[in-house]
């Protein structure tokens, strides 16, 4: 994996742990947080990367208001995926495009 299930702990709590679980179908935290003085409620679905998945989480793009593509940027085969899961959105959705690379660390 490439860290997203680290990086959505890290986020909605504040967590990390170095053990690695490969997440299977989707997983959601939701979080809280302040903008512009009005709290916002964000519900973030952790998908998993691997092929044998895309079905199930292609299913889990109605609706979005935004994405966020990460990859590995020290894997090269993680990078070329990128262009794979931007062109999945634009056909499942109609918003804007983020892309994160995140290099797999244990310091975190």
């Amino acid at each position: 994996g490439v860290g997203k299930s680290s990086l959505l702990l890290r986020f909605s709590d504040n967590t990390f742990t170095g053990s690695y679980i490969t997440t299977i179908g989707v997983d959601f935290k939701i979080k809280t947080v302040n903008i512009h003085g009005q709290k916002v409620k964000l519900q973030i679905w952790d998908t998993a990367g691997q092929e044998r998945f895309r079905t199930i989480t292609s299913t889990y793009y109605r609706g979005t208001h935004g994405v966020i593509v990460v990859y590995d940027v020290t894997n090269g085969e993680s990078f070329a995926n990128v262009k794979r899961w931007l062109h999945e959105i634009e056909q499942n959705c109609d918003l804007v495009n983020k892309v994160l690379g995140k290099i797999l660390s244990s310091n975190v």
